[in-house]
């Protein structure tokens, strides 16, 4: 299996920062399983946004996926409550 790329956008990764360090951590370990193998994550397809969904325990991550350069771009990183508005 290929290892995907990451971008992520400076919106989410300014969320990221103001994080505590265990959450930050958190969401990075998850952001790597998805670039590793998207099978051990959940993630699903929104339906109003073309973007998919990353669940990682109360926080959500919001990506496109482009398969012609297998990379990922993360456009939000956030609260479950939040993330959708």
């Amino acid at each position: 299996m290929t290892e995907w790329n990451l971008i992520i956008l400076k919106a989410a990764e300014s969320y990221l920062k103001r994080l505590p360090l265990s959450d930050q951590e958190r969401i990075i370990r998850g952001l790597k399983s998805l670039q590793l193998d998207r099978t051990t994550v959940d993630i699903k397809p929104l339906k109003v946004r073309p973007e998919w969904r990353l669940r990682i325990g109360k926080y959500r991550v919001l990506f496109i996926e482009d398969r012609d350069t297998t990379t990922y771009v993360i456009t939000l990183i956030g609260s479950r409550g939040d993330i959708y508005k």
